[in-house]
């Protein structure tokens, strides 16, 4: 897919500035966490016990986290370039109106559903701009989408949806910026793309998570 070759590209580019030297004068450890929201944009069918035709289940938003750890090179006066692993979780939703056909009630509880992102990032930052840094990023990585199975009640009956487990080839592009708080300490924004790239597997999702988190850095190397 043309997408697929354009972030594998990108990241490849970014890469290659850090590694090739070149301008580059400061090297630094950054770790960061944070969380937000995540809305999801992807349908998902599941099999119903003893029916041919799936049911589809339309997750929807819920809380996200992130945990990242990289490596921080000052390239010119005006850009700064990360380059790190990033891993994320974002919640998928479920309740009885996000199920169709519709159905009258989940038995016991609605199905539960996460997905899990692991990633090699590269985030371009803007320095020159003052105390706050905007940036643009793009990964490549693998990512997971689960939901669990559950009964559900239609009726005067009872059908058991099946279970969702898929991994594929994942990614994130966005953008965001940083505002320096304090030496070495960041409060960080921003918005993606994050999940399945287009063209993946069935039923693998994709999300759009809007969060902040904090990011320090660990000196000069």
């Amino acid at each position: 897919m043309r997408v697929r070759s354009s972030a594998a590209v990108s990241l490849l580019v970014l890469l290659l500035v850090l590694l090739g030297g070149g301008r580059a004068e400061a090297q630094a450890v950054r770790v960061e966490a944070g969380g937000g929201w995540a809305i999801p944009s992807t349908e998902v069918d599941v099999s119903v016990e003893g029916r041919d035709r799936p049911a589809a289940i339309n997750p929807g938003s819920g809380p996200s986290g992130y945990a990242a750890v990289g490596l921080r090179r000052t390239l010119t006066d005006d850009l700064s370039l990360d380059v790190r692993v990033r891993a994320q979780q974002a919640q998928l939703r479920v309740g009885s109106d996000d199920i169709s056909p519709a159905i009258d009630r989940c038995v016991n509880s609605c199905p539960e559903g996460r997905l899990r992102a692991l990633s090699l990032e590269g985030q371009l930052h803007l320095t020159s701009v003052g105390r706050i840094a905007p940036y643009f990023l793009v990964g490549l990585g693998v990512v997971r989408t689960t939901i669990d199975a559950t009964r559900i009640e239609a009726g005067a009956n009872t059908f058991q949806l099946g279970e969702t487990d898929v991994t594929d080839a994942g990614g994130n592009v966005g953008f965001g910026a940083a505002l320096r708080l304090v030496d070495g300490l960041s409060l960080t924004a921003e918005t993606r793309v994050a999940g399945s790239l287009p063209g993946g597997k069935e039923n693998a999702v994709t999300t759009f998570p809007f969060t902040l988190g904090l990011a320090y850095d660990f000196g000069e190397m």
